[in-house]
This record gives structure tokens, C-alpha cells and sequence, in this order.
């Protein structure tokens, strides 16, 4: 049975990939039996008829543009469509004591808004509001933009205890993203599945990444969970 005390969080964050880019990542995890905290920038039909016990949805809103006077309705946007969600994961991780504030009169229970790229002493922590704050270990873009086709690595996840949140994009997964320079070549084709086949990276990318880290899971039968088994 899987030491509870070494855990993986898996989390995506769809921004606005078309719904066979999502259903091409909710496969994968399907495939090999993954639950994953999925954060939603809108209705998708693939989510509609999810397992809880392995989907669980959070909110994914854009505030980037917004004024503070836009954010609470762009939040309710989304709680209309998720009313159970608990998280919430901005757009860029935008965060900010007032949204913070947002969050928790909205009855939201954590946000993921903080990046500790491949920091190993990073913990989750309660916000002074009561909102439980979880940092990201690792995120696919950040990957590739700063250490680009360097392979998995399993070092942080020898250690005896860990709970590491790492975090994907569908669009990602679907091109193989290698580099920056890759995924700016294929954002003309974003709204666009089957151009987006086209250009997906033969090399080493976001999905062979996302297959070595799940192989050494299986491998050294590493527990995963849903980001609200961390509340309790």
C-alpha cells in the first residue's frame, strides 16, 4: 500500500484549450488510473460527467486585465458553473490580498497561486483568513521556458516524506511542448486540434516528462490524491 507520508498531487490548468486538447489529457489519466485536480477556465463537456472520487474541479479565472471592481464577478462566473469547487488557481498566479479576501468570502477553501519551482522545503500553510495556501513543485511552462529537454528527474521524490504539487497544461500535453520558442510557433493553431497534431514535438517535451514522472510512480508505488484530501 502507498506510504501516505509520499504523495503527488497532480493538477492541470486548462486555460482555453479546445475540448479534444482536454479530452486528450483526461485519457492519459484515465489510462493509467490518476486522479488529478483539474482547474477550469470555462464549461467543458468532458468534465460534465467526471468521476469526483478521481476529477476534482477547481476555478482557473483570469484576472490579468481586470480591475479590482471586475474580479468578484469574474469569480462568480465560474462558481456558477462549479458551485462545489473548493480551489482556485488564477491565471498566472495572480494573487493579491484582496482576491485572497475574495477567495475565502466566496467560500473557497485554497488557492494555488504560489510557484516553489523544484524548492523541496516549500509547505502548504494556512493564510491568516483560513484559506490553505499550496505550492506549486513543479509547472510544465516553467519547464520549458528555463531548462528546456532536461529529463525527469527522481532525486526529490526518493526522499521519505514529500506531498509535491505538479502541475500540466492539456495544451502541453497535446503538443509535446519542447521550448518557448515551440509553443509561440503553434499559438496561431491554438483553436485548431488536428494543426496542432501537426507541429507536436517528436523529441523529448511536456508529455515525455509527464510519462517518466508517472512510470516512476508506478514504479515505486508513490500515492497520488485530489487537492482537497490536503484540507483534512
Amino acid at each position: 500500500m502507498p506510504n501516505p507520508d509520499r504523495k503527488i498531487f497532480l493538477t492541470m490548468d486548462t486555460d482555453w484549450c479546445p475540448e479534444e486538447v482536454l479530452q486528450f489529457a483526461l485519457a492519459l489519466l484515465q489510462k493509467h488510473a490518476l486522479p488529478c485536480t483539474i482547474f477550469a477556465t470555462g464549461r467543458y463537456a468532458a468534465l460534465e460527467n467526471r468521476d469526483p472520487t478521481r476529477i476534482e474541479i477547481g476555478l482557473h479565472p483570469n484576472f490579468n486585465e481586470a480591475k479590482l471592481a471586475q474580479y468578484e464577478s469574474k469569480l462568480n462566473e465560474l462558481l456558477a458553473l462549479y458551485p462545489h469547487a473548493l480551489g482556485v488557481a488564477s491565471h498566472a498566479m495572480m494573487s493579491s490580498t484582496p482576491l485572497l479576501e475574495l477567495f475565502k468570502r466566496a467560500g473557497l477553501q485554497y488557492d494555488r497561486n504560489l510557484l516553489f519551482y523544484k524548492q523541496t522545503q516549500a509547505r502548504a500553510f494556512y493564510h491568516y483568513n483560513g484559506l490553505l495556501r499550496l505550492p506549486i513543485f513543479w509547472e510544465d511552462d516553467i519547464w520549458f521556458s528555463h531548462e528546456p529537454e532536461v529529463p525527469f528527474a527522481a532525486a526529490p521524490l526518493l526522499e521519505e516524506r514529500f506531498h509535491y504539487l505538479y502541475n500540466f497544461h492539456p495544451v502541453h500535453l497535446y503538443l509535446n511542448t519542447a521550448s518557448a520558442a515551440h509553443y509561440a510557433s503553434c499559438k496561431p493553431y491554438y483553436r485548431d486540434p488536428a494543426k496542432l497534431r501537426e507541429v507536436r514535438h517528436a523529441g523529448y517535451g511536456v508529455h515525455s516528462y509527464f510519462m517518466d514522472l508517472i512510470e516512476f510512480i508506478a514504479a515505486q508505488n508513490i500515492a497520488t490524491g485530489l487537492l482537497h484530501e490536503l484540507l483534512s
